[in-house]
């Protein structure tokens, strides 16, 4: 009989070869085609139980052939939730029901329900909108700083084509005047720029200035017909005035006469008293439209020696009203047009005069308007202010000149912290003056008041001595305290949008719900964290891009070539009709769970006392990482950059990261797993292919949101198929040589024992470790701690990590076997068969019960 040794060492010194030959019988290739044509097909725990020839193929490669008559007790397997502890699948011991579970996607936990927004996509959401912010920063920052220094230097920019062919001068200028520049006419703007808005032979008078002189001339005509018609109004009043004067006094009259035939006089005497007092009243409303007709009449002569007579006056605001129709749409464009003609100075012939092309005020205010246009303050907006109070406090002789200006008044409201709605401008006035004693009224709720009268030297009318408003040290704290505040206001307004935001999240159960008038802050709050204006596309284009299939190249949200679009829909979760559906992460929650719980196995393996806390403490915190992070991974590339996250991946899969190169796991994760020659499918480790296989990406590295609902990742399909063929060759080997069954079991398992009890729990592990080291079977009746320090007496754990040592405990087993059975009846076959016969390690469904933990 060949020794089991030398049947082993066959086995094991090609172990692809042997597994290559399992892999190649009929039967084998036939029921692995199976299994691979036909998982992808099944969606639910149900489908999978009732077709035999799947779930049977499963079983058997996690060992559990001897369960597979216990359907009942295996869905409670598969739908456990594997983040919950006290999961059905959790409190069984055996460690292969928890792995047959975490294969499967049947899992029912909460992460796995239908949600418009997971967590992992709204903290997305929140660190898109501060890179948003942030890219806003910058942006603003260097786009200012490019557009003073080439503008504000004579030399830099040459002349006007210079600057409209420069795209971020010209952007920067169309945003502070609020210019639509997609289809921006290039000879036209360069008309405008090199027009002398005073020359009427100009471009810009020619082109655009007489639209906008004719404009403004019928609305100056109008305007004043309307002021004539008032005015003349006064003498119509007059007139019906002393019409009912008239009346009056002709009733009072009556009722004299009346009285004084006899009548009575209680009745007739208050109603005499009243049309008196009535006619007093008339008079003085006379006097009135006469003296304010007296005053208005040099201007009504002014007016009637320039307008068309009243009587024609109806029918010239008809015609003004024509003229004035037809341009009004026009109007802003043509303002802008004056506006850009007037503020710069390019020569006729498109050349920068001496003086540059726009004054420092002009620039100023051009960069003031372009911070205006922004959708918040910014640091660079907030050293613009800081430069702009200090030029205007210097000049300042009255309140009036700091609060009348918006930008100064705020930027006083945040340095002093009065950022609250009750603060208005006569509010910071009654403070700067100390109005009625305000400062002390209240002294003690509000001492910003104090702080803010204090910076300032405004006399109690509220003048000052030009130069005279603020003293140096004065400036100085205004200024530490407005670059210390600037943004408290803005990052309080943030915190309440973001509790905001997540409470009204909870509530949108369809696309319909988003879209609604009672989400729109929800909405325009989503929006503007990817960079885009709500009102930069309509609703219907944005609920058809919610809808859209991001799986599919073709669907509307690519269509649109926006990558902001595209980036907001992979930000929640709503099927083609609106509904919401279950998120798509780049791994599924039961694997995301199962990589946490063998990092920290890992980490902790064989630890004891304050070093195994210390690992667990921080293994769990990396774990932790891990979760959050790949809740929120989108693709492949993101993956790849974390290498924090791929080391964890790593040492979850008993892989030393230190020996995987950044470029072997590039071409690992890019490699297509249906292709058997494929880089990371060529690999003797086959861990690679399982690791590559428990992730949700397409070919081109995003997340495979189609392969939503399906049973199985691609590497969970890779392991079932190789723990198959694994569990065959054991199987087959062992109906000639039981020893050689338990050497490739305990090969196969030594990765996973963590500790002596492992061992112990395990009756082939405990076969193997006995004839390994030459103990009576009565060992099993002794008390189990007292034969887990047996264990660790004779085996060092650690080894079983380091290959070779396992390879030299392995052979020591395989000549104490021979050695054992050549005088001794073994009971490894009756083992690692059972007593019926039929192979498998695990006894019956009473046993597998029996495993569940109490409590």
């Amino acid at each position: 009989m060949v020794s089991t040794y030398l049947t082993f060492d066959l086995v094991n010194r090609d172990m692809q070869k042997s597994l290559k030959q399992i892999a190649g019988q009929t039967m084998v290739a036939n029921d692995t085609k199976y299994y691979q044509e036909n998982i992808g097909k099944v969606t639910t725990v149900d489908e999978f139980l009732d077709d035999y020839r799947l779930y049977s193929y499963a079983m058997t490669a996690y060992g559990l052939e001897d369960m597979i008559y216990a359907k009942a007790f295996m869905k409670q397997v598969l739908e456990s939730d594997l983040s919950d502890d006290n999961s059905f699948a959790n409190r069984l011991t055996d460690d292969r029901y928890k792995n047959f579970a975490a294969a499967f996607n049947f899992s029912s936990s909460a992460s796995d329900t239908a949600v418009a927004q997971s967590d992992g996509q709204m903290d997305e959401l929140f660190d898109t909108y501060d890179r948003t912010i942030a890219a806003l920063n910058d942006t603003t920052e260097e786009e200012t700083r490019y557009f003073k220094v080439m503008l504000g230097e004579t030399g830099n920019i040459k002349n006007v084509d210079e600057f409209l062919r420069n795209d971020r001068l010209r952007d920067y200028m169309f945003t502070a005047y609020g210019y639509d520049g997609t289809y921006y006419n290039y000879n036209a703007l360069r008309g405008v720029l090199t027009s002398d808005p005073d020359d009427p032979n100009s471009y810009y008078n020619t082109a655009y200035g007489s639209r906008l002189d004719q404009y403004n001339a019928a609305k100056t005509e109008d305007s004043e017909l309307a002021e004539r018609q008032s005015i003349l109004g006064l003498q119509d009043s007059i007139a019906l005035g002393e019409q009912l004067k008239a009346d009056l006094e002709e009733q009072m009259a009556a009722k004299q006469e009346e009285l004084d035939n006899g009548g009575d006089p209680d009745v007739l005497q208050p109603e005499i008293d009243a049309l008196q007092a009535e006619i007093t009243k008339t008079e003085n409303l006379i006097q009135k439209d006469r003296d304010a007709f007296e005053e208005q009449q040099p201007r009504l002569e002014e007016l009637n020696s320039r307008l068309v007579p009243p009587e024609q006056a109806n029918q010239r605001r008809a015609e003004l009203a024509k003229i004035i129709d037809g341009t009004k749409t026009d109007i802003p464009f043509l303002q802008l047009m004056e506006m850009l003609a007037e503020d710069f100075n390019f020569n006729a012939d498109g050349t920068v005069p001496a003086e540059g092309a726009v004054t420092p005020e002009k620039l100023q205010e051009i960069i003031g308007g372009y911070f205006n246009k922004q959708t918040r303050l910014t640091h660079a907006e907030a050293m613009f202010n800081q430069e702009y109070f200090e030029q205007k406090v210097k000049t300042a002789t009255s309140v009036s000149d700091l609060t009348e200006d918006p930008r100064i008044l705020n930027y006083i409201k945040a340095a002093f912290d009065l950022t609250d709605s009750y603060i208005v401008k006569s509010t910071i006035e009654r403070i700067l003056t100390n109005d009625s004693g305000i400062v002390e009224e209240y002294e003690k709720e509000r001492p910003q008041y104090r702080e803010l009268y204090e910076a300032f030297n405004f006399n109690a009318d509220g003048t000052v001595a030009a130069g005279e408003a603020q003293t140096d040290f004065q400036t100085n704290k205004t200024r530490n305290n407005y670059m210390s505040r600037w943004d408290d206001k803005q990052e309080e307004d943030y915190d309440k949008a973001v509790k905001f935001y997540k409470t009204d999240m909870a509530a949108i159960k369809t696309l319909d719900d988003l879209f609604s008038s009672e989400a729109a802050t929800t909405l325009a709050f989503a929006l503007q964290a990817v960079g885009i204006d709500p009102s930069e596309y309509s609703a219907y284009k944005l609920k058809t891009v919610l809808r859209s299939d991001l799986s599919d190249p073709n669907s509307y949200v690519y269509q649109l070539k926006d990558e902001r679009l595209v980036t907001f829909a992979k930000l929640f979760n709503f099927d083609k009709d609106g509904d919401i559906t279950t998120p798509v992460l780049a791994q599924s929650n039961a694997a995301i769970t199962n990589v946490a719980k063998d990092y920290i196995l890992r980490k902790t393996r064989f630890l004891e006392g304050d070093e195994l806390e210390a690992a667990k403490k921080k293994a769990e915190e990396e774990a932790k990482y891990y979760t959050d992070a790949m809740q929120r991974i989108d693709s492949r590339d993101e993956l790849l950059a974390d290498r924090k996250l791929l080391d964890i991946l790593l040492t979850s899969k008993g892989i030393d990261p230190e020996t995987v190169t950044d470029d072997f796991l590039k071409q690992a994760f890019n490699s297509d797993l249906d292709d058997p020659e494929s880089f990371v499918n060529a690999q003797t480790d086959k861990r690679f292919a399982q690791m590559v296989g428990t992730f949700n990406f397409d070919a081109q590295g995003n997340i495979d949101r189609s392969a939503a609902g399906e049973a199985q990742n691609g590497g969970e399909v890779a392991a079932t198929l190789n723990l198959y063929v694994r569990q065959l060759l054991e199987t087959q080997q062992g109906e000639e040589n039981a020893g050689v069954r338990l050497a490739l079991y305990f090969q196969r398992m030594a990765d996973t024992i963590t500790d002596a009890y492992v061992i112990l729990g395990d009756e082939a592990l405990m076969e193997f470790f006995r004839i390994a080291f030459q103990l009576p079977q009565e060992i099993g009746n002794m008390d189990v701690d007292q034969q887990a320090k047996i264990v660790e007496k004779n085996l060092n754990l650690e080894d079983l990590s380091d290959p070779e040592k396992l390879g030299k405990l392995i052979e020591r087993f395989t000549m104490m076997y021979d050695l054992e059975n050549a005088t001794v009846s073994s009971s490894a076959l009756d083992i690692l068969y059972g007593s019926n016969g039929s192979a498998g390690i695990s006894a019956d469904t009473l046993w597998a019960l029996s495993q569940i933990r109490m409590g």
